[in-house]
């Protein structure tokens, strides 16, 4: 009788090491195109949400004949911007009568109800702050990445501000000179980090307490996504070390520009209520072109 050897079949620990470095590769290979399909639909969402408030803004002005004021003055009612104002054009009724009731007594910003209340449509899902609350600690209220837009300068709250929203604006599309489809409407800012924190006014969506500061507006001075820092009255560094912003403590001068997390630009809507995704290599002139409601510039975009 012959007796013949048996061969165990499996895998050698080389050909085990071969098979888990081919699964890496793929694994790193598929990573990227699943974050940027991600990143990709929450371009689209907010480039949604974007929209949704032109809209509403722009229903307003259909209604009243001028947009709302950029943000209203006072020690107390400073915190009244834009936002408050088109709450029923965003479905947001409920939310807008309460403020109003509250407001009557200058007691809104100590309101639990507003304060914790949020409204979707104003944040950008690539942005991982929001929801976030923003003013001092002692009025935290909701905070958004849509604001809009003041000039081409640093924010400037008279009259002579070159955009749409100031303080007391009373601007409309009759006044939009240069084209509503040339002149920017709002754009995306980025939240300094999801928590109030005492003297820090971030520049996204500044509704509640950083209407003085310039929170309501951006300019178009500068480029989308500059190198250098937004200028606050008070920057949350503590809360975001990375936060491209410098605190002054003064209401005086703010600069805040154009941001956001999606990678090359940030999405815009302009008068006509389009939206569209301005690049951060957009030629600065033409940018600062956009910013001005009638400079009389010959702008191609």
């Amino acid at each position: 009788m012959t007796t013949r050897s048996r061969r165990v079949l499996g895998f050698t620990l080389v050909e085990l090491l071969v098979v888990i470095a081919i699964i890496g590769v793929l694994v790193a290979l598929l990573l990227p195109a699943v974050q940027q399909a991600r990143e990709s639909a929450r371009r689209s969402m907010c480039t949604n949400h974007l929209k949704q408030v032109a809209l509403a803004l722009m229903t307003y002005e259909e209604a009243h004949g001028v947009f709302p004021y950029g943000m209203r003055g006072g020690a107390t009612l400073n915190r009244d911007t834009w936002m408050q104002r088109i709450l029923p054009q965003l479905d947001q009724t409920p939310l807008y009568e309460r403020y109003v009731t509250a407001d009557v007594d200058h007691v809104f910003y100590n309101d639990a109800a507003i304060q914790g209340a949020t409204v979707p449509v104003l944040m950008c899902p690539s942005d991982p702050s929001g929801p976030a609350r923003g003013g001092a600690s002692a009025q935290p209220g909701f905070q958004g990445n849509y604001v809009g837009l003041n000039g081409n300068d640093i924010i400037n709250n008279s009259a002579s501000a070159k955009g749409i929203f100031w303080h007391n604006s009373s601007t409309g599309l009759r006044d939009l000179l240069d084209g509503t489809s040339k002149t920017i409407l709002l754009s995306e800012v980025i939240i300094r980090g999801s928590q109030p924190v005492s003297n820090a006014w971030g520049a996204g969506g500044g509704y509640w307490g950083g209407g003085a500061g310039g929170g309501y507006g951006f300019s178009t001075k500068e480029s989308p996504n500059p190198l250098l820092p937004d200028v606050l009255y008070g920057c949350k560094s503590t809360t975001f070390p990375n936060s491209p912003c410098t605190a002054t403590g003064s209401y005086a001068n703010p600069e805040i520009y154009a941001r956001s997390l999606h990678p090359g630009g940030v999405n815009a809507a302009m008068g006509d209520g389009t939206v569209n995704f301005i690049n951060n290599s957009i030629d600065a002139e033409l940018f600062r072109a956009l910013g001005t409601r009638a400079g009389g510039e010959i702008t191609e975009f």
